[in-house]
């Protein structure tokens, strides 16, 4: 009796952790330079995002003194960063090879000069452009 209660207690163990690993998410995002897609706008620099193994940077503005560069994690296909400083947060849903913006979520991304920059509007798509890094 004592053995159908351990192979029973085996069993049980073994389910639930095959049920907890069923829900974890395995969305991956690649490594390389996403630009934003269509913009409405003549700006000179185009906002990208550069994602290399566990770092990431945004460029945005081309006038602006700070340099959003951080980590990120992704979760339930979504990404978020967080720059080394932990002032400011940015999220993006993942689509395939695309980033798309989640501005309520995010810390804002106002540009200085359009001219210099263009305005990031709220599902902002950001095109996987570069991916010689991905193995």
């Amino acid at each position: 009796m004592k053995k159908i209660w351990v192979s029973l207690m085996v069993f049980l163990f073994f389910v639930a952790f095959s049920a907890c690993n069923n829900h974890r998410d395995t969305t991956t995002v690649k490594n390389g330079t996403y630009k934003l897609g269509q913009t409405e706008t003549d700006a000179v620099v185009s906002p990208y995002i550069t994602i290399s193994d566990e770092n990431i940077s945004f460029s945005y503005d081309a006038l602006s003194s700070y340099w959003p560069y951080g980590t990120y994690t992704v979760e339930d296909g979504v990404l978020t960063m967080t720059t080394y400083d932990e002032r400011y947060k940015y999220v993006f849903r993942l689509d395939d090879d695309k980033l798309i913006f989640q501005k309520k979520e995010s810390s804002s991304v106002r540009v200085i000069d359009s001219r210099f920059g263009a305005e990031i509007t709220d599902n902002a798509e950001f095109i996987l452009e570069d991916n010689e890094n991905e193995n």
